[in-house]
């Protein structure tokens, strides 16, 4: 191997590397996509918002960006789901409506905003 030949080598193995790692990341995405579409529409129910912070926490992200939106958006669905049973409650305070609302309308943009990542 000549000092000439090297850089194409490492231009080469840069080009392997990254696209394993964009294979990874497309089925990570695929999976955490598939398990967001349930909540796409309507006001879910807290078991259904619960089944699907089972299955986004049981993808293995080795993706580090991909890790924190999954992590930012089970925390959204731990709240709305908590949320969706106080208000299912018959003492549920005033307000409750807009605070599920208001999760409803973030679950589903951060499911746009991981969407956008996954394109790129």
């Amino acid at each position: 191997m000549t000092a000439r030949s090297l850089p194409l080598v490492f231009a080469v193995g840069v080009v392997v590397l990254s696209s394993g790692c964009n294979a990874e990341r497309k089925e990570e995405c695929e999976k955490f996509l598939t398990a967001m579409k349930p909540l796409d529409q309507g006001t879910p129910s807290a078991e259904m918002v619960d089944r699907v912070e089972k299955d986004v926490g049981a993808i293995p992200f080795q993706d580090q960006p991909l890790g924190v939106f999954a992590k930012n958006y089970r925390a959204t669905l731990t709240v709305l789901s908590n949320t969706l049973k106080l208000q299912a409650s018959p003492s549920a305070p005033d307000g409750t409506d807009d605070v599920v609302k208001t999760k409803v309308k973030e679950a589903r943009t951060d499911k746009d905003d991981t969407a956008r990542y996954c394109s790129q």
